[in-house]
């Protein structure tokens, strides 16, 4: 995920107050693994200072996302990209966080490359 969108928004694993908006969060939250391919299902948080800015973080790692297929970022031939199902855009309550965010489901299968 870092090859594939760290242009548009530095990618973080983790979050921390002393990370500047703007960053998209992401989390493996499943998936399968097997010898030569990985089918990660990845939870992305896109924060920025506003909710339009966030949207529009979204947007741009959406289309990134979704014309990844048959591409090579960072070495890792992606297969397929797609956006689950039911993992659209969904806005994080600004009063559950200080920063807004909106947040997106993707599921990935890529193969890892070869020694």
């Amino acid at each position: 995920m870092k090859a594939l969108l760290d242009d548009i928004a530095p990618v973080v694993t983790h979050e921390d107050d002393e990370i500047p908006p703007p960053y998209i969060y992401v989390t493996r939250v499943g998936g399968r693994v097997d010898d030569a391919a990985d089918n990660p299902i990845v939870d992305l948080e896109y924060v920025a200072e506003s909710r339009a800015e966030s949207k529009t973080l979204k947007s741009a790692g959406q289309e990134r996302i979704l014309a990844a297929g048959n591409t090579a970022p960072g070495g890792y031939l992606i297969d397929v990209a797609e956006e689950n199902p039911g993992g659209g855009g969904q806005y994080i309550p600004p009063s559950q966080r200080d920063r807004r965010g909106v947040t997106a489901t993707v599921r990935l299968s890529y193969r890892r490359p070869r020694a």
